[in-house]
């Protein structure tokens, strides 16, 4: 009706009908049509302005209810209005539903003509907010937002942006910073910075439910992300999620990212990331700090100094280690994968799933909050990190029984043996080494001395198998090498006849 009146009192004025348009913003068509029927109505160019008010009533007259609202549908669905309230009462029930079940009965209502009618009798309470005054230090709100394509300074390429915002409830002071990932890594980083730029902790920190912060999201039990928690612990502030799909909650901290494409990006280029993030704090600190905010009558800056700064948490002693937590299943060769590197878990836990946390120097696994193995952070993908300890005991005995060890031992034995395991360790196998550990047995059950012959009697015969040395202990021939040892003479071979003697003889058919 505003409307319809500032178009009439512009064309009593005299002005014309496509200056009334520019002017209002409404057609050229739906000026002419409102003046035609004022002019229904009595209304001309010599009337006066007054004469407008007196037409409302006529006005009203002239756009009475639509035939639809007293169509027969109407009149139906009010004879089953308590059946409608009854179905709405239900769970799960829909308004195409009910056309369902009417259809069932034997009448034909269509869903616009429902609709129509429960938006007259039932009518939705209209949305609204509710103003939650903060008080000073009490509460800071955090969010991500994609703000467009960076140059990377490292690859001097392109690359997805996004903005990191935190921001004071009280004051409405604000910290910024761009970056090109959203991982746990990045999120707690982010964190840090902004403590470090208030100069102090809030008492809580309203998020969204992003997995850098929440693992899983619960109006009443949310689950944090444990190295979340482990920088909530170390700050000393609370995690406070907001309930999934609502923004509104966290109003603050929305408004600012509208605040920061429009005065922060907008009409501006930078070099690169680098150089955006100097262009941020710079705002932050000297241009929107000091502007009057519209809520709070004052600037950001100036509640900030006055009442917030000093209800801050004051900053550790220590900046926070970042730690990345992992969940993780120990396979069968007794390591997990943490970003391509194998790290090894004691027997027990195989199959099991364990949680694995990384520093930058360590990594430590834990099992229900127990912590069973740590390592050296390996620096490159590909890598072993082995603690032969979390094998099991015989596993244990072989790895650690190699070359030089067997050496070792046979060497307090004999130097025949010495021979006999250097000659076959001269190759760096595992069938070696299985092998030299079984000789190096032999030795308990038959003695040093029965072993040394037996070796000197295997060398002799140029034999280093492991069933033939057991087979002249088992038989007592090293008693016999007094005897001489059969070999041809000039020929370095084993075999006793002569090759002269395998040269088939003239006439003799093959």
């Amino acid at each position: 009706m505003i409307e319809i009146e500032e178009v009439l009192y512009q064309w009593l004025k005299g002005m014309s009908l496509k200056g009334i348009s520019r002017s209002l913003g409404i057609s050229r068509n739906t000026v002419k049509k409102l003046i035609a029927q004022a002019q229904q109505t009595g209304l001309t160019r010599q009337s006066k302005v007054e004469e407008i008010e007196g037409l409302r009533d006529s006005w009203m007259n002239l756009h009475p209810k639509s035939p639809s609202q007293n169509a027969p549908a109407q009149s139906y669905l009010a004879t089953q209005h308590e059946q409608i309230t009854h179905w709405r009462e239900m769970p799960h029930m829909t308004v195409t539903q009910m056309v369902r079940l009417f259809g069932e009965k034997g009448a034909r209502v269509s869903e616009t003509s429902l609709r129509r009618y429960i938006t007259k009798h039932f009518p939705a309470l209209p949305k609204s907010t509710v103003h939650l005054k903060t008080v000073p230090g009490r509460q800071a709100q955090v969010d991500f937002c994609y703000v467009g394509m960076m140059v990377d300074p490292l690859t001097h390429k392109q690359r997805k942006a996004h903005a990191f915002i935190m921001v004071l409830s009280h004051s409405r002071y604000r910290f910024v910073r761009f970056v090109f990932r959203q991982d746990v890594a990045t999120w707690i980083d982010c964190h840090s910075r902004a403590f470090h730029f208030f100069g102090g902790v809030p008492e809580t920190v309203m998020l969204d439910n992003l997995k850098a912060g929440v693992v899983s999201a619960n109006i009443y039990d949310p689950i944090f992300n444990r190295s979340y928690g482990e920088l909530e612990r170390h700050y000393g502030f609370v995690c406070d999620p907001n309930k999934v799909r609502t923004a509104q909650h966290k109003g603050r901290v929305e408004r600012s990212v509208t605040i920061v494409r429009q005065q922060l990006l907008a009409g501006r280029t930078f070099k690169d990331i680098e150089q955006a993030n100097i262009a941020a704090l710079h705002w932050c600190r000297h241009e929107i700090a000091t502007r009057v905010t519209r809520t709070t009558g004052h600037t950001p800056w100036e509640l900030f100094t006055s009442q917030e700064k000093a209800t801050l948490k004051p900053l550790p002693a220590t900046d926070y280690e970042c730690a990345v937590w992992q969940e993780l299943k120990v396979h069968q060769d007794h390591h997990v994968v943490f970003q391509g590197a194998y790290y090894s878990v004691p027997t027990p836990y195989i199959g099991q799933m364990v949680w694995l946390r990384a520093s930058k120097r360590m990594v430590e696994i834990y099992v229900n909050n127990q912590k069973i193995k740590s390592h050296i952070r390996c620096q490159s993908r590909g890598q072993w990190i082995t603690d032969p300890q979390d094998y099991p005991t015989n596993k244990q005995a072989f790895l650690s029984k190699d070359k030089e060890y067997c050496v070792q031992q046979a060497q307090q034995i004999g130097p025949f043996t010495t021979q006999f395991l250097e000659t076959i360790l001269k190759v760096p196998t595992l069938i070696g080494q299985r092998k030299a550990q079984a000789v190096l047995r032999l030795a308990i059950e038959h003695g040093n001395a029965r072993l040394e012959s037996a070796c000197q009697r295997s060398i002799a015969f140029d034999n280093y198998t492991y069933r033939t040395l057991k087979k002249i202990l088992v038989h007592k021939y090293e008693e016999q090498l007094d005897q001489p040892v059969p070999c041809v003479l000039g020929q370095q071979t084993s075999y006793i006849r002569s090759a002269h003697e395998f040269v088939p003889l003239q006439g003799v058919s093959q």
